[in-house]
């Protein structure tokens, strides 16, 4: 038995406290960054384990989404910083935060391929009609890495602080319709003014980062992928003239990273 555990042994025995050390777990703040954390990506979720001396705790982020004021009035975003929730306790001896953390990925890796949280998002609003015609320019949500140089914005990568985003406006240049669509867009301040990006998949990236406006990040535009299209009003396909097939939108990828 461990010095630790001894003392907080007889600690509970004179005090007379039964709490356990889930109970305790969950009275301390998690996410703080402190030395006894171990936060890593699992499947694109992130995950957090503790050491509590005499065991590990395992926690699993999830993000609320709330309603929040923005230039464009109340919207429904994703939160920027996770809600952590307790997936279990490891109380085996010898174990580290590292070595439960590798435990997890060797388990999730032999669990059958399952969708992440926002993939599946991402498919629900394309079944559903909400956010399908992407406003050209989704993404899947990448894991946040951190650099310690900053890179030159390109045509693809721009760097530049978070100034903020939301739900923002957008002249439509397709005729015969409405003169503006709505899309979710982030405002950087770069070297060379403002410039805004769109795209319905960057507040996902964005929450994957735990980004925070006055940050100074790299946003890189990957990829398009092909995505099934769906009428936005009023959620049916919308299919070719002549086939009858489904047609295919273009969906952009994003990643974003720290520049320190």
């Amino acid at each position: 038995m461990s010095l630790f555990k001894f003392i907080k042994q007889a600690t509970v025995a004179i005090l007379g406290q039964g709490a356990s050390t889930a109970a305790e777990a969950a009275e301390v703040a998690v996410g703080t960054g402190a030395d006894n954390e171990y936060e890593i990506f699992i499947s694109g979720v992130p995950h957090l384990f503790r050491d509590e001396g005499d065991c590990v705790v395992h926690f699993r982020a999830e993000f609320d989404s709330l309603i929040q004021q923005t230039a464009f009035g109340s919207k429904l975003l994703p939160e920027v910083f996770p809600r952590w929730t307790k997936v279990r306790v490891y109380d085996e001896k010898g174990v580290t935060p590292k070595s439960v953390a590798e435990t997890v990925m060797r388990d999730a890796k032999q669990q059958p391929t399952q969708s992440s949280p926002v993939e599946h998002k991402a498919a629900q609003e394309t079944h559903d009609g909400r956010g399908l015609s992407d406003r050209r320019g989704s993404a899947i949500a990448r894991t946040a890495h951190t650099t310690s140089h900053e890179e030159a914005s390109s045509a693809d990568y721009t760097v530049g602080t978070l100034i903020e985003w939301g739900e923002m406006e957008f002249p439509n240049r397709k005729q015969g319709g409405k003169p503006t669509y709505t899309s979710f867009a982030v405002k950087l301040d770069t070297n060379n003014g403002v410039k805004t990006l769109q795209g319905e998949g960057l507040k996902d990236v964005l929450a994957d980062a735990r980004s925070k406006v006055g940050e100074r990040v790299g946003i890189k535009r990957l990829y398009k992928e092909k995505v099934l299209a769906f009428d936005q009003a009023t959620g049916r396909p919308i299919f070719e003239k002549g086939t009858q097939k489904q047609k295919l939108w273009d969906r952009w990828v994003w990643s974003i990273n720290r520049i320190h």
